[in-house]
């Protein structure tokens, strides 16, 4: 029992320290990467959530590239926000309780509202169907301005490999008629 107990504590200890290597290494790129697109708050929130992944991960198998996982995690984190953010405003158009919640309504043309949902979700759809790295190119690119050779650097790829994950994105967008 006593072996067990000392293989669980060594165990901890190195899924502690791969842990806290990996957010003295990146935890500033990340909240960077977060507060380009959501505020300083919610970029807390995200790296909190962030890092409960790393160490539900680690727990499994530590990830061979730590920055690419942080990094495509992040982004699909984004992703699950934007996502529930736009279920939150479609709930709020269907029932007219929740007209009196939005900001500036006597300023935008609920159908554009409409419109625009129905566009994210086409969106979100159309990103599901691509691989994890390259909805995560995609979005660095659109949402965050990044460069391609920007986004090679924090996933660990090439410039080439980039474009053919953009590139895929905007074949999947073309293919949805987005």
């Amino acid at each position: 029992m006593q072996g067990l107990a000392t293989a669980t504590t060594a165990a901890r200890s190195g899924r502690n320290d791969y842990v806290s290597d990996s957010y003295a290494t990146y935890h500033r790129q990340l909240r960077t990467f977060f507060q380009r697109t959501v505020s300083e708050s919610e970029a807390e929130d995200l790296l909190q959530e962030l890092y409960v992944r790393l160490i539900r991960q680690v727990d499994r198998a530590p990830p061979t590239n730590c920055k690419g996982f942080l990094f495509s995690a992040a982004a699909n984190l984004l992703r699950d926000r934007w996502r529930r953010r736009a279920a939150r405003r479609l709930d709020r158009t269907d029932s007219l309780d929740g007209f009196g919640d939005l900001k500036d309504v006597e300023e935008h043309d609920p159908s554009l509202w409409t419109e625009q949902i129905e566009q994210l979700e086409q969106l979100d759809r159309a990103l599901t169907q691509v691989s994890d790295k390259a909805a995560s190119a995609f979005l660095c690119h659109r949402v965050e301005g990044c460069s391609y050779a920007d986004i090679a650097v924090r996933m660990g790829v090439s410039v080439s490999m980039v474009e053919k994950y953009i590139s895929s994105v905007l074949a999947e967008l073309r293919e949805a008629r987005l």
